[in-house]
């Protein structure tokens, strides 16, 4: 998949955070139904954000504050991804480059 910087950036900018947090999943779910179309993502919305990725019988999932989202959203136009990411692989989702520009953005480099 691939991923316009400068886009991403006003986005970033001129989006409320609730609606930031769903484009984001958005993002992530069609990266991941590039490697498989069994992978679903869903984001609940409690007193915290509860981003969840379903494949199978496997789930991944973690918990964002309010704050956090609106301190990475601020931060830079692929803090949210990277964080959301980089918990996804600690949990066990194996993260494939070569599928396009996306994830060389949200990790600052080119994959192997």
């Amino acid at each position: 998949m691939n991923s316009a910087g400068v886009v991403r950036g006003m986005i970033a900018r001129n989006y409320y955070s609730e609606l930031y947090m769903i484009y984001v999943g958005e993002a992530i779910e069609r990266q991941l139904k590039e490697w498989d179309k069994a992978y679903h993502v869903n984001i609940m919305k409690f007193k915290d954000y509860i981003f969840v990725v379903k494949h199978g019988e496997k789930d991944y999932w973690l918990e964002i504050t309010e704050d956090e989202l609106a301190v990475l959203q601020q931060k830079s136009p692929y803090a949210l991804d990277y964080k959301i990411w980089l918990e996804l692989n600690r949990q066990g989702l194996a993260i494939y480059f070569g599928y396009g520009n996306y994830l060389e953005k949200v990790f600052g480099k080119k994959g192997s």
